[in-house]
């Protein structure tokens, strides 16, 4: 079944895993200090956007890898689908009125142009093809879903909607709902995409 988890990685696998993670850690770490408030506060702002939530996600996931610990084709296919997603967004819709400076500059590119071209190499090199593609879907699926689920609390309790798409207060529960679905729709069909690439790729690599 396409759940099993692969193999345990290669030791150039599980060193590179190693640096990916590191590098996301770092910018994770060094980002609440760039804020207004205390770190405490920073950190809590970073949570409410998706961009934390797959770096955060891709520092878990490769850390495991490098301590050998073999990771599941469904989940790399989902964490790569989200850090294409990231970088996507960021970089046809966001950057051209988004100019950090200092070591903010520097950490937005490891969150939406290093991180993600790092771990989605890695999982084009060193694992293999998906034998089905379906089976991968609702996990896929899944990370969108639960942050639509967090966005919802989180501007139930605070007022504050990170993306226009989650504002339920504008949308309405009707809108709210058929957003949320498009937007796991999206991550299915992008996914299930990748996957296809991935496998013809694998016959090269």
């Amino acid at each position: 079944m396409a759940s099993v988890p692969t193999t345990p990685p290669s030791r150039q696998a599980r060193l590179l895993a190693a640096a990916i993670a590191f590098l996301a850690l770092a910018a994770l770490g060094v980002q609440p200090s760039l804020g207004e408030g205390t770190l405490l506060e920073n950190a809590g702002g970073l949570v409410r956007f998706f961009t934390i939530w797959g770096n955060i996600a891709a520092a878990v996931i490769m850390g495991c890898i490098a301590l050998g610990r073999p990771v599941s084709t469904p989940v790399m296919a989902a964490l790569a689908t989200m850090l294409t997603v990231i970088a996507l967004v960021y970089w046809g819709l966001l950057a051209a009125d988004h100019h950090p400076v200092g070591l903010d500059r520097i950490t937005n590119q490891v969150f939406h142009t290093i991180v993600p071209l790092a771990v989605i190499g890695w999982w084009l090199r060193f694992t293999p093809p998906a034998p089905a593609i379906l089976p991968l879907v609702p996990v896929i699926m899944a990370p969108p879903l639960a942050y639509g689920l967090f966005a919802f609390v989180l501007g139930e309790l605070t007022g504050f909607y990170a993306y226009f798409f989650l504002d339920l207060p504008q949308l309405g529960w009707a809108q709210f709902l058929l957003s949320n679905l498009v937007l796991a729709v999206f991550f299915a069909v992008l996914g299930a995409g990748l996957v296809a690439l991935k496998n013809v790729a694998s016959r090269y690599i």
